[in-house]
Parts: C-alpha cells; structure tokens; sequence
C-alpha cells in the first residue's frame, strides 16, 4: 500500500502528464519514488515517466542538433561536432535510461533506448559499449525479437551513410535545396537521420 505522501506524489505526476507539464511529472515521480522505492506502483510510473523523458530528450538532442547542422553551409557540415546542448541533451536521455536500469536492471527496453542514445551520440567511440549493452540484454532476454531487430540496425555496418547515422542525402539537415527553395528531405522524411539504420 502507498503511503499518503508518496500517494498524493502519484497523482501529482499523473496531472502533469497530462497537462504535458513532463518535468514537474519527473520531479513528482522521484519524490514519490525516494519516499517508497518498494512500491510496485510508484516504480512502475518512475520507469514509465523516465522512459518517456530519455526518448523526449532523445528526440530534442536530435532536433537541436539537426538545427545546428542547417545553420552550416553544405561544406562545413561534413566537419560538423555537436554543440554543447546537444551534448547536454544527450546526457539527459542516458541519465533518465540509467535511473530506470539502476531500479531494474531487467528492463530490456531502457537497454534498448539506452543503446540507441550511445549510438546516436557517438557511433564511432562508443561502438563496443552499445555492443556489450545489447550483449547484456539480450543474456537476459534471449530471442527477445525487439531486441534482436534493434542491435541488427544499430550494429551492423550501414552502407547507406557510411557509418554516420545522418542521411546521406541531407546530411543531417532534413532539408534538400534547389533553385534556392528549400523542402523536406524526401528520403529522410525531414528527419536527418538514416532510414537504414536508424532506431528511433
């Protein structure tokens, strides 16, 4: 049974999912996690807040990083490092994964989406802990089939961008240019990302 503090903490979170108020949902959720860390009801909406927060912040590092990358002329965009907040972002998403594995280390999908931040942080220098990650998981979760089809995308060699997790059509920016009028990038969908390898 929930205690009325950590209780009252749950409702909290649940109104502000859904007035969309995502961080104040957060700040609730973990105080109601610090008061009962037992509780499978309060961790169950610890996981699911955190889950949602690491893919939301997730996206938000893609989207601030595309941004950047359409600031730049097409020539500066192949030298193209990430900005301190897309950095920033990045590490956010990690921490929401890592808050969840530290309450369950089973969690097969925060193993996932935490391997899939790794690779879109740093596809080159953190290939082997995304690799070890899915190694884990999939001990866990043998034949698991999400599992299975996320590491095939993710570790397998992509020909189609050369590694580099970008679309190879707009290089990132989502955007395609002709005549001076720019447009949505027909084979990323507007995205920036891979269509091959891409996991989110």
């Amino acid at each position: 049974m929930v205690g009325d503090e950590a209780s009252a903490l749950l409702v909290e979170a649940q109104r502000c999912l859904e007035e969309t108020r995502f961080e104040d949902a957060k700040v609730a959720v973990e105080s109601a996690y610090s008061l009962e860390p037992e509780s499978g009801k309060v961790r169950d909406l610890y996981q699911q807040i955190l889950m949602a927060d690491g893919v939301r912040t997730s996206q938000k590092a893609r989207d601030l990083r595309r941004d950047e990358i359409r600031a730049l002329n097409k020539r500066e965009r192949s030298s193209y490092r990430d900005g301190p907040m897309v950095e920033a972002a990045f590490q956010k998403a990690l921490k929401s994964f890592d808050k969840i594995l530290s309450t369950n280390p089973t969690n097969a999908k925060a193993m996932m989406l935490k391997a899939g931040v790794l690779d879109r942080m740093d596809r080159h220098g953190r290939r082997d802990e995304v690799v070890r990650l899915f190694e884990k998981a999939l001990e866990i979760h043998p034949g698991n089939e999400e599992l299975l089809y996320a590491r095939e995308r993710i570790v397998r060699p992509c020909r189609h961008c050369g590694q580099s997790g970008v679309c190879p059509e707009c290089r990132g920016a989502g955007e395609i240019s002709a005549l001076l009028v720019r447009s949505r990038c027909p084979v990323c969908k507007g995205s920036g990302i891979c269509s091959r390898c891409g996991l989110f």
